[in-house]
């Protein structure tokens, strides 16, 4: 075989192999935060949810109860916590993790007859 020729049939198997659709993507890392908000009513109850679809493995989770930051490892899904706070007034749910084909979301909701107080964070990966 000439030179000239197994240059082309090597470039043609690198060309090829670079164009593979097949190769899956790696998942991607997740750092969620909501923002912080604090209420001005005397007592609120809060729901903090953590929800997660597709390939995912989540280390942490956190939220405020009215000890303040409340951290669960490895928690288990879905998680939907509902948290009476009085003295404590401060709000935020986030969680680590990473995620493929799918999504992790954290939020917060707490209503009065006049307030709505609402966070969410949302890290999601599509490969198709």
């Amino acid at each position: 075989m000439r030179k000239s020729n197994y240059f082309l049939i090597v470039v043609f198997i690198l060309f090829a192999n670079s164009c593979n659709k097949d190769k899956e993507a790696d998942p991607l890392s997740c750092k969620l935060e909501t923002a912080e908000s604090e209420f001005v009513e005397e007592n609120l109850t809060v729901t903090y949810t953590l929800r997660a679809s597709g390939d995912y493995k989540i280390s942490t989770f956190y939220y405020y109860d009215e000890t303040g930051r409340v951290e669960l490892s490895n928690p288990s899904l879905p998680q939907e916590l509902v948290v009476n706070l009085a003295g404590q007034k401060k709000m935020q749910a986030g969680a680590t993790g990473t995620v493929k084909n799918g999504f992790i979301e954290v939020s917060f909701l707490a209503e009065t007859e006049s307030t709505k107080y609402e966070g969410s964070d949302r890290c999601e990966q599509s490969s198709q």
